[in-house]
Protein backbone atom coordinates (compact mmCIF):
# COMPACT_ATOMS: atom_id res chain seq x y z
CA UNK A 1 0.00 0.00 0.00
CA UNK A 2 2.90 2.09 0.72
CA UNK A 3 4.35 2.25 -3.17
CA UNK A 4 0.09 3.16 -4.14
CA UNK A 5 0.25 5.68 -1.34
CA UNK A 6 3.42 6.95 -2.44
CA UNK A 7 2.46 7.12 -6.23
CA UNK A 8 -1.15 9.08 -5.39
CA UNK A 9 0.66 11.62 -3.88
CA UNK A 10 3.53 12.61 -6.34
CA UNK A 11 0.71 12.06 -9.22
CA UNK A 12 -2.00 14.27 -7.25
CA UNK A 13 0.40 17.04 -6.48
CA UNK A 14 2.53 17.15 -10.09
CA UNK A 15 0.81 18.46 -12.67
CA UNK A 16 3.41 17.32 -15.13
CA UNK A 17 2.57 13.58 -14.51
CA UNK A 18 -0.65 14.56 -15.61
CA UNK A 19 0.23 14.07 -19.42
CA UNK A 20 1.82 10.64 -18.48
CA UNK A 21 -1.38 9.19 -16.58
CA UNK A 22 -4.23 11.11 -17.78
CA UNK A 23 -7.08 9.32 -19.64
CA UNK A 24 -6.80 10.29 -23.40
CA UNK A 25 -9.74 11.99 -23.96
CA UNK A 26 -9.04 13.69 -20.25
CA UNK A 27 -7.86 17.68 -20.02
CA UNK A 28 -4.58 18.56 -18.59
CA UNK A 29 -4.86 18.93 -14.93
CA UNK A 30 -8.08 17.39 -14.70
CA UNK A 31 -6.15 13.92 -13.88
CA UNK A 32 -4.24 15.72 -11.34
CA UNK A 33 -7.13 16.81 -9.60
CA UNK A 34 -9.14 13.75 -10.05
CA UNK A 35 -6.15 12.19 -8.26
CA UNK A 36 -5.81 14.45 -5.02
CA UNK A 37 -9.69 13.54 -4.48
CA UNK A 38 -8.77 9.59 -5.46
CA UNK A 39 -5.71 9.96 -2.24
CA UNK A 40 -8.60 11.39 0.05
CA UNK A 41 -11.32 8.25 -0.81
CA UNK A 42 -8.21 6.12 -0.54
CA UNK A 43 -7.13 6.95 2.79
CA UNK A 44 -10.51 6.94 4.43
CA UNK A 45 -10.81 3.37 1.99
CA UNK A 46 -7.69 2.40 4.50
CA UNK A 47 -9.02 3.48 7.44
CA UNK A 48 -12.31 1.65 6.97
CA UNK A 49 -10.25 -1.22 6.26
CA UNK A 50 -8.27 -1.24 8.97
CA UNK A 51 -11.41 -1.10 11.15
CA UNK A 52 -10.68 2.90 12.04
CA UNK A 53 -13.53 4.13 10.40
CA UNK A 54 -16.44 1.50 11.50
CA UNK A 55 -19.82 0.38 8.85
CA UNK A 56 -22.01 2.75 11.00
CA UNK A 57 -19.77 5.94 10.19
CA UNK A 58 -19.01 5.35 6.82
CA UNK A 59 -22.17 7.82 5.47
CA UNK A 60 -21.19 10.49 7.39
CA UNK A 61 -17.42 10.35 6.02
CA UNK A 62 -18.65 9.30 2.93
CA UNK A 63 -21.39 12.63 2.56
CA UNK A 64 -18.36 14.50 3.72
CA UNK A 65 -15.94 13.31 1.47
CA UNK A 66 -18.77 13.86 -1.73
CA UNK A 67 -19.59 17.63 -0.42
CA UNK A 68 -16.27 18.27 -2.27
CA UNK A 69 -16.86 19.12 -5.79
CA UNK A 70 -13.77 17.27 -7.20
CA UNK A 71 -14.41 14.13 -5.28
CA UNK A 72 -17.83 14.02 -7.11
CA UNK A 73 -16.35 14.06 -10.48
CA UNK A 74 -13.64 11.63 -9.45
CA UNK A 75 -16.65 9.12 -8.37
CA UNK A 76 -18.37 9.96 -11.27
CA UNK A 77 -15.64 9.16 -13.88
CA UNK A 78 -13.98 6.07 -11.62
CA UNK A 79 -16.80 4.64 -9.28
CA UNK A 80 -17.68 2.14 -11.43
CA UNK A 81 -13.64 1.19 -11.58
CA UNK A 82 -13.66 1.08 -7.42
CA UNK A 83 -16.76 -1.10 -7.26
CA UNK A 84 -15.53 -3.83 -9.77
CA UNK A 85 -12.06 -3.72 -7.80
CA UNK A 86 -13.59 -4.39 -4.54
CA UNK A 87 -16.01 -7.42 -6.01
CA UNK A 88 -16.24 -10.84 -4.00
CA UNK A 89 -15.38 -9.09 -1.19
CA UNK A 90 -18.77 -8.02 0.66
CA UNK A 91 -16.74 -5.84 3.39
CA UNK A 92 -14.23 -4.07 0.17
CA UNK A 93 -17.74 -4.25 -1.59
CA UNK A 94 -19.89 -2.09 0.89
CA UNK A 95 -17.22 0.82 0.78
CA UNK A 96 -18.08 2.19 -2.62
CA UNK A 97 -21.76 1.52 -2.50
CA UNK A 98 -21.79 4.00 0.44
CA UNK A 99 -19.63 6.24 -1.66
CA UNK A 100 -21.94 5.77 -4.26
CA UNK A 101 -25.10 6.46 -2.42
CA UNK A 102 -23.56 9.61 -0.98
CA UNK A 103 -22.76 11.25 -4.66
CA UNK A 104 -26.33 10.29 -5.19
CA UNK A 105 -27.61 11.74 -2.52
CA UNK A 106 -25.56 15.37 -2.38
CA UNK A 107 -27.76 18.30 -3.41
CA UNK A 108 -25.81 19.12 -6.42
CA UNK A 109 -26.46 15.32 -7.74
CA UNK A 110 -30.27 15.84 -7.32
CA UNK A 111 -32.56 16.70 -10.10
CA UNK A 112 -33.66 19.87 -9.83
CA UNK A 113 -37.70 20.59 -9.82
CA UNK A 114 -39.37 22.00 -12.80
Amino acid sequence: MGNQLDWLNRVSTSPDLDELWKPEAMETGDYTQLMSANRLICALSLRHCLGRVRDGQLPCYAAIVMSSDVCRRYWQRFGDLRAQEAEGDERTEHFPRVLDQAAKNHPQAQPTAA
